[in-house]
């Protein structure tokens, strides 16, 4: 893919300009576009999708919320120590350098995820920089203004999520606390050291059980076992925060698979978009 080349292209310029000398090889290409430097154990990571709404300031408070949780001695990915993390502009992308952290998906634990995700939110809980509040309906707003009918959502589909958009804007977010946002099996390391989270472009604040909801609703293998693990909680403020989200999810999911479609991809939107839906008044 041509953004994805100029992407990976940005990405070893910015490493060279900083003394990293090698290939680069990509690892993942989704909303982001992660390139292992080798031989240095270093992760280059370019945003694309969430590039279109948020601004660099975003990416920059990012990198500062994860060292600052690596600091805490929380189970984070960290920023990387042997270079500056940025972000970094070249050539309209942000690059941002991340620690290479080896994953085993053999070292898979559910239980100690959810024991993960609680030390996480102990450390996240004394974190004082200004994050979005968990509901998002302001950007979540912006998508559906712009987003077109085509294979992934129909034109009724489209009005029936304005519409939850609309009936969700009138419910005052909870008061919360700082939070992953993006909290699944997904954005998980598995280490000799443990499971460690990644991926913190989400981060927001509101209560626990929005990043228990987040678990919760991909159901993967061994999510009742993770979500056992983590303590208490309140279970019906994770069915009640579950509608924001649904449609937060499938109004980006659409946006993900526009920009590189595949046939489990499609699929993926198209379910998404139909669980959104389920919250139509």
């Amino acid at each position: 893919m041509e953004q994805t080349q100029a992407a990976v292209a940005a990405a070893l310029a910015e490493a060279r300009a900083h003394g990293l000398r090698g290939e680069g090889r990509v690892v993942r290409d989704l909303t982001n576009v992660l390139i292992h430097l080798e031989p240095a154990r270093v992760i280059a990571r370019v945003p694309l999708t969430l590039r279109r709404l948020r601004p660099p300031l975003w990416f920059a408070q990012e990198v500062e919320l994860v060292q600052y949780l690596a600091d805490q001695g929380a189970p984070v990915a960290p920023p990387a120590a042997t270079l500056d993390p940025g972000p970094h502009e070249r050539d309209g992308f942000l690059v941002s350098f991340w620690d290479y952290v080896a994953h085993d998906p053999d070292r898979a634990d559910p239980p100690a995820v959810g024991q993960a995700l609680e030390r996480l939110h102990a450390a996240l809980e004394h974190y004082r920089g200004s994050l979005p509040t968990y509901d998002r309906l302001a950007e979540v707003g912006e998508l559906l203004g712009v987003l077109q009918p085509s294979q992934l959502v129909t034109q009724d589909e489209l009005d029936g999520l304005r519409a939850v958009q609309r009936t969700l804007a009138g419910a005052t977010p909870s008061v919360g606390r700082p939070l992953h946002g993006d909290a699944h099996f997904g954005n998980v390391l598995w280490t000799s050291d443990g499971p460690l989270w990644n991926d913190f472009e989400n981060a927001c604040t509101g209560p626990v059980e929005y990043d228990l909801a987040c678990l919760a609703w991909r159901a993967a293998p061994g999510t009742l076992e993770a979500l056992a693990a983590y303590g208490s909680y309140d279970a019906r403020k994770v069915t009640q925060v579950t509608p924001n989200l649904a449609l937060f999810l499938a109004a980006w999911t659409i946006v993900v698979v526009t920009r590189a479609p595949t046939e489990g991809g499609i699929a993926e939107a198209r379910r998404r978009v139909r669980r959104a839906l389920a919250h139509r008044p």
